[in-house]
């Protein structure tokens, strides 16, 4: 027992100084291993600057200079297969933006080219408008005999009259194939009819409904103005069966196919959605209604009417201003 307690320090707890003194007693031993520490960083900082001048030294003369040739690096392998992929995607996305601004600039064109149309033909009826055309068409004839002997204008000439012959050829084949008219059809013909058409428009019909009289009398009308869409018709009660494929469950019902297939949202369902004119019955609705649904559905190619606001845009008329407008209500009311 003596000599554990021999091994043993013992510290008076009483005694407030003694942690002190044992600092004391430690100081000149733990500045000297703060000193070592210090020397020792000292000594593996200045080991890393010589390596690195050397490496630098290295580099240089072997006529890399500065440049990094780490795979990661700003020269490296992966560094310039980044930049370019980045490149490729900037250009696609300027790519894609001019080609839709250069897309909305055709399309407005065109636009500005149907309304123009459009506002010439509607302008086309007053006598004193029928008289330039054909001044203009003198002055047209006198130009083309001074040009006579011109080989550009000659060429000019039979390329449009080429162009002319194509486009009857085109229009009489289509007519031999039933275009440019409403034609009726039965159950056996259906299936031949509409996969041999690019675009075809076909109405099942009853003929104890007097709404599907009304359809059939428009749908004559837009297939003589529309060659390119074949126009067809066909009695319910003769076709169950393609009646229960398409689900024709309300008459008058107007199908569009392309190539054959057609989609739930590219059909007419009775007089869903055809506006009547003003003042009119649900069933006194203009032949343009249904013409531009079909326009819509893609199944014809349909210009829409000018609006009034297109016309002032495009200086085809003037523009109205607020106060006219006011003032001409308050003078009809006055008159009143």
């Amino acid at each position: 027992m003596s000599s554990l307690m021999d091994k043993m320090k013992m510290v008076d707890p009483m005694d407030a100084l003694a942690p002190m003194r044992t600092i004391k007693d430690e100081g000149p031993a733990k500045d000297d291993r703060e000193k070592s520490v210090s020397e020792a960083v000292q000594e593996e900082v200045e080991n890393r600057m010589t390596k690195a001048a050397e490496e630098l030294k290295q580099k240089y003369a072997r006529g890399e200079g500065g440049r990094d040739a780490s795979e990661n690096g700003p020269t490296g392998a992966a560094y310039t297969a980044a930049a370019v992929a980045e490149r490729e995607r900037r250009k696609g996305i300027k790519d894609a933006e001019r080609a839709e601004a250069e897309a909305k600039a055709q399309k407005e064109a065109q636009r500005e080219a149907d309304v123009r149309y459009q506002f010439a033909a509607d302008q086309g009826g007053s006598e004193d408008e029928e008289e330039e055309p054909l001044e203009e068409e003198d002055s047209d004839d006198e130009l083309l005999n001074e040009l006579d002997g011109d080989p550009e204008l000659a060429k000019l000439r039979n390329m449009r009259l080429t162009q002319i012959k194509a486009e009857q050829m085109t229009k009489m084949e289509m007519m031999r194939k039933g275009h440019g008219e409403l034609t009726e059809i039965v159950q056996d013909e259906f299936l031949p009819k509409i996969t041999a058409a690019a675009r075809c428009v076909v109405h099942f019909y009853h003929n104890d409904f007097h709404r599907c009289k009304i359809m059939d009398m428009h749908l004559k009308d837009i297939a003589r103005r529309h060659l390119d869409t074949l126009f067809l018709t066909i009695n319910a009660e003769k076709a169950p069966f393609f009646c229960e494929k398409l689900n024709v469950r309300i008459l008058p019902t107007v199908i569009s196919f392309f190539n054959g297939i057609t989609k739930p949202d590219q059909r007419q369902i009775g007089f869903i959605d055809l506006q009547p004119k003003a003042g009119g019955s649900e069933d006194e609705w203009p032949v343009s209604a249904l013409e531009e649904k079909l326009g819509k559905i893609g199944v014809i190619d349909y210009v829409a009417k000018a609006t009034e606001a297109e016309l002032e845009r495009y200086g085809l008329v003037q523009k109205k201003s607020i106060y006219s407008s006011r003032h001409n209500q308050i003078r009809g009311e006055d008159y009143d």
